[in-house]
């Protein structure tokens, strides 16, 4: 009697098939799994940012700001989108402004630059209410620059009714991060 050790080929071929429908299953799956990984991360990571800069803004006794990233930025440091389609998504910027007045793209020196986030999943995306915020700015009392509540969501572009996460800051400076359900809105 021969001791055959190892497979068959048709042994191998229903492993693999079965492996392959597995796969197949949890496909969709896996895909939301990481994308509500990717929320968490993104939406705690924009919440430490904005309390980071009211920390600093308290303890440097001088305006922070916070603005998305530019991605196509180069140089020595990390940069505000200034376009049109600027987007939280593509990360952010902590900074001091050294230079208020002028013109150029800010922060205007790397020594000003306090924390740069990176971008997140294209899946995701953040939308601002007031439309438009191209920046928030903490005073150096940590009070919010603005006369109004800033609140950030974090959505997926696909899926209006999947549940976001927001980062709300109010006019005194207190930052919350909250579910979401204002995505379909």
């Amino acid at each position: 009697m021969a001791n055959d050790n190892g497979f068959t080929l048709l042994e191998m071929l229903v492993v693999i098939a079965i492996a392959a429908l597995l796969m197949s299953l949890a496909g969709p799956g896996l895909r939301s799994f990481l994308l509500a990984s990717a929320r968490g991360d993104a939406a705690t990571a924009l919440y430490g940012a904005m309390v980071q800069a009211r920390g600093e803004a308290i303890a440097r006794n001088a305006s922070i700001i916070v603005c998305p990233r530019n991605p196509a930025a180069r140089g020595d440091h990390p940069r505000c989108d200034a376009s049109a389609t600027r987007s939280w998504v593509n990360g952010w910027v902590i900074y001091r402004d050294s230079a208020p007045d002028s013109s150029s793209a800010k922060p205007a020196a790397a020594a000003d630059v306090i924390a740069a986030g990176e971008p997140v999943d294209r899946a995701l995306v953040w939308h601002s209410e007031p439309d438009g915020i191209t920046a928030v700015q903490f005073e150096s009392s940590g009070r919010l620059s603005s006369s109004t509540r800033i609140t950030l969501h974090l959505c997926r572009d696909d899926d209006p009714h999947w549940e976001g996460r927001r980062v709300q800051v109010d006019t005194s400076g207190r930052i919350r991060l909250a579910r979401d359900t204002g995505c379909a809105a």
